[in-house]
């Protein structure tokens, strides 16, 4: 293309953008807005009912994409490929914190709703500790070798003392407890002092 086409072409953009100053239409005969109308759209922004009642002479779509073509509505993230990199790498093991840091302007259920998209997952927590010895290796090897308690109950047989009791170290059903080491490898001992 020559540089005569460029600049016809930019003499007749010209053109056009004054036509439609002085006749106040775009080429499809839609009116252009004032800053009237955008200040209205300006104050009362989230409302869409209410800016559709003033501006009865705009449809809904119209009033929400140039809310949106100004700037009052907030800009979608696009997740490209090293966003989705960081993601996978951070969301795991990472803190709330430090991955909404790595993700700025974006809110943490954007962020899970992502993640979960992608298929990627948080890493389980241990979990919690009792205070009894016995009980506590028994959920810290569960945890290693990835059984959960309602799973560990079944094998057992102990119906569901690890799901809703075994949390609790007040009473301590040694017998379960016994039952979990030895399905898990290993046994129960007790020492006694002199």
């Amino acid at each position: 293309m020559r540089l005569r086409d460029h600049s016809s072409g930019a003499a007749s953009a010209a053109r056009m953008r004054a036509h439609i100053l002085r006749s106040g239409y775009t080429l499809f005969g839609q009116r252009v807005w004032t800053d009237g109308e955008n200040f209205i759209c300006r104050l009362f922004y989230p409302d869409y009912f209410s800016l559709r009642q003033i501006l009865y002479n705009r449809s809904f779509t119209v009033i929400k994409s140039h809310c949106h073509a100004i700037g009052l509505c907030r800009k979608r993230h696009h997740w490209g490929a090293l966003d989705k990199v960081r993601l996978k790498k951070l969301y795991p093991t990472g803190t709330r914190a430090e991955i909404c840091a790595a993700f700025p302007g974006v809110e943490w259920d954007n962020i899970c709703a992502v993640a979960r998209y992608y298929g990627y997952r948080r890493k389980k927590r241990p979990y919690k500790l009792t205070g009894v010895p016995a009980l506590d290796a028994v959920r810290s090897r569960c945890y290693d070798v990835k059984i959960n308690m309602r799973e560990l109950d079944e094998d057992c047989r102990t119906k569901t003392y690890f799901q809703k009791r075994g949390c609790r170290p007040q009473y301590p059903n040694f017998r379960a407890i016994n039952r979990a080491a030895i399905y898990l490898g290993g046994h129960l001992i007790f020492h006694l002092p002199e």
